[in-house]
């Protein structure tokens, strides 16, 4: 009887601590609110739901935003960066980057080697976005055709889109895959207007 109480009483006392400290399951969960959602990840009407989905439940979100943009048509340098934080931890970065065609075996090996972690880039399947397009529960990127060639040096261009989750939320794997699909997807339309593209997108056949 002694050791129930014992245990009763200690229960009682953690669970007191940990709504105190918000310490889960009593830890508060932030909204991710639209107007603070990067610019480069697209309309925020339709990142939200997405960034709900995928992302760990945090007190609060940040987001930063880096973006240098084409001078012109014949310039090649334009790139942006999406850092998501929250809980005092980066939890998702969504990249674009404007770079010279090459063989999609030969950015997939390229993409890969941009995740912060090997483990984001296990298990990449393909799906149907852009000139080529390859995806994981972490990891998912679209190679975007941008510029005709003559219209700047070296050739075509195209924009190399990826999202890397960092921290995963409580959704499923094919969940996950999903969600991250709709971001890189949002990420690459407003990347190929921003960056004044002159090709087909080809983000949404």
């Amino acid at each position: 009887m002694i050791l129930i109480v014992g245990t009763a009483v200690a229960l009682a006392l953690f669970a007191g601590l940990a709504y105190t400290y918000k310490i889960w399951p009593f830890r508060e969960k932030g909204e991710i609110e639209a107007g603070e959602i990067c610019s480069s990840l697209g309309p925020s009407s339709n990142v939200v739901n997405a960034l709900t989905r995928v992302l760990p439940e945090e007190p609060s979100y940040s987001f930063d935003e880096k973006t240098s943009l084409r001078a012109g048509v014949t310039d090649t340098n334009y790139e942006s960066s999406c850092f998501v934080s929250g809980g005092e931890k980066q939890l998702l970065v969504v990249k674009a980057r404007l770079m010279e065609d090459e063989s999609a075996k030969s950015w997939t090996q390229w993409v890969k080697g941009t995740a912060s972690n090997e483990e984001s880039t296990k298990s990449l399947t393909p799906f149907t976005a852009g000139d080529k397009a390859v995806a994981s529960s972490r990891f998912t990127a679209i190679f975007v055709p941008c510029t005709s060639p003559g219209k700047a040096p070296g050739g075509q261009y195209n924009l190399s889109v990826s999202t890397e989750l960092k921290q995963a939320g409580n959704s499923s794997d094919d969940a996950v895959r999903e969600e991250l699909i709709k971001i890189a997807k949002t990420a690459s339309s407003y990347a190929h207007a921003k960056a004044k593209c002159d090709m087909t997108s080809k983000i949404d056949e």
